[in-house]
């Protein structure tokens, strides 16, 4: 029998209004979608990894620790962060809207609005919009962190 991934927040996140809607997006990809599971798995397997996410507009940070086979969101940065995602909140958002091809799970676009998604996402970073600091030497860390993020996929 296999357990569920255990999705928690930190002390004090549940006053992150960002970490709580975060905690229940990635509860809702996992329940609607288990195939999610395994890039879960695969993120909070051992010492894990963290990602903060940095909501400058809305002067908001969170930290997803993925350790032990589970995540736990956390209020601010805490500790240092494998990767650090830095945007408006609607950059960050729109990155749980990235269209994900089937079966490798790609961010390329298979529609109009999926263009548009993707076009908005490299045009935020070649404005600076967002920034994501840790890419080069994390990018599988990336990847399953868009497919359990993602609605899509």
């Amino acid at each position: 029998m296999r357990l569920e991934p255990s999705i928690s927040l930190g002390h004090g996140a549940d006053q992150n209004a960002f970490a709580t809607m975060l905690c229940d997006l990635v509860r809702q990809n996992l329940d609607s979608k288990p195939h999610k599971k395994k890039d879960f798995a695969r993120l909070a397997h051992g010492s894990g990894v963290s990602v903060a996410l940095v909501a400058e507009d809305a002067d908001v940070a969170l930290t997803l620790a993925f350790r032990r086979g589970g995540l736990v969101l956390h209020d601010g940065l805490k500790g240092v962060p494998d990767v650090v995602v830095k945007g408006s909140s609607d950059m960050i958002m729109a990155m749980s809207n990235v269209p994900l091809t089937r079966p490798l799970a790609l961010p390329l676009p298979t529609d109009r609005s999926a263009l548009e998604v993707l076009t908005s996402m490299v045009r935020a970073v070649r404005t600076g919009e967002l920034a994501v600091f840790g890419m080069l030497g994390n990018l599988a860390v990336l990847s399953r962190l868009t497919r359990v993020m993602s609605v899509n996929g």
